[in-house]
């Protein structure tokens, strides 16, 4: 395949999945600038390792395995590494307009209950909100499909206790 095919074969892939990429990074990195730097980040890493897809798998499970990782990276370097950060940045935050979606009220209290969960119980409920069978999860995440599956269950007790509070006051 020709560098020009594969390129436009990237993009046309990318153009596809860039909101599966987009809420995974929202889940893990609440500033915009974060954001916007992870994102291009694990589009750098698809882009790398594009040539190297077998199709194997689903491409969708691909993306997350790649964006998973890239994600845990900097969560790592990030806590090797902590940056300071004044107050003031953080009360100049504007939202980003390419996120277009206005998340009701009910969802954004789901995505902040993720956010408390641990990382890896982030991307396996991810993952499932997405529709992926534990299978893909297990195949994604490196784990078993039992693990999988009581993982999702005990994540699903956690957000249901995270959630009980604020679901009597909506």
């Amino acid at each position: 395949m020709s560098k020009a095919a594969l390129q436009a074969e990237f993009i046309r892939l990318l153009t596809t999945q860039q909101k599966l990429i987009h809420g995974l990074v929202g889940l893990y990195f609440p500033l915009a600038e974060d954001r916007k730097d992870l994102f291009q980040e694990i589009v750098l890493q698809l882009w790398k390792a594009y040539p190297s897809f077998k199709g194997e798998s689903r491409i969708s499970t691909w993306i997350y395995r790649i964006a998973l990782n890239t994600v845990f990276t900097r969560i790592r370097k990030e806590r090797a590494f902590p940056e300071s950060e004044s107050l003031s940045e953080k009360n100049w935050e504007i939202p980003n307009p390419e996120e277009g979606d206005v998340l009701d009220e009910a969802t954004q209290a789901l995505y902040q209950a993720i956010r408390q969960l641990g990382e890896l119980d982030r991307a396996i409920i991810l993952l499932f909100l997405e529709e992926h069978s534990y299978e893909e999860i297990a195949t994604v995440l490196e784990l078993s499909k039992t693990n999988v599956s009581t993982r999702i269950n005990r994540i699903k007790i956690k957000l249901e206790k995270l959630l009980t509070p604020r679901i009597q006051w909506i």
